[in-house]
């Protein structure tokens, strides 16, 4: 894998529902946190059908990062999320788009301690 760059850790804050045009039932996760490297974030991340009986499926996420010199930096990209066996909680992979480069975000978000944390890497293109 490419180099780390740093670390997220991001609160539950709210959850809300929507359905798309094609009919996907979207689970929107709405947290805020600190990732290492950029500062305060709020993110959400969006679940395409996240059913009981689905184990991995489509993911967006779409976010601000504010950096504590007043600069900030929009981020949204697509990946894939995994169900935990036997767990409320999701690995997430995802290839942010930021207003220059693109960061692959790995990480888990768990609904006991509920948190989305993971390491943000660099991409190799």
């Amino acid at each position: 894998m490419a180099e780390a760059l740093d670390t997220f850790e991001l609160k539950h804050v709210s959850t809300t529902y929507s359905e798309d045009g094609e009919g996907n039932v979207l689970t929107h996760f709405n947290c805020r946190g600190n990732a290492a490297g950029f500062g305060l974030v709020y993110d959400t991340a969006v679940f395409y059908n996240l059913t009981s009986n689905v184990e991995s499926g489509r993911l967006k996420r779409i976010g601000h990062a504010f950096a504590r010199n007043g600069s900030y930096i929009l981020g949204h990209g697509e990946g894939t999320w995994e169900r935990v066996p036997g767990e409320h909680a999701w690995k997430t992979e995802v290839i942010f788009e930021l207003d220059g480069p693109r960061i692959k975000s790995v990480g888990e978000l768990r609904l006991d301690s509920e948190t989305h944390s993971g390491i943000n890497y660099s991409v190799d293109d």
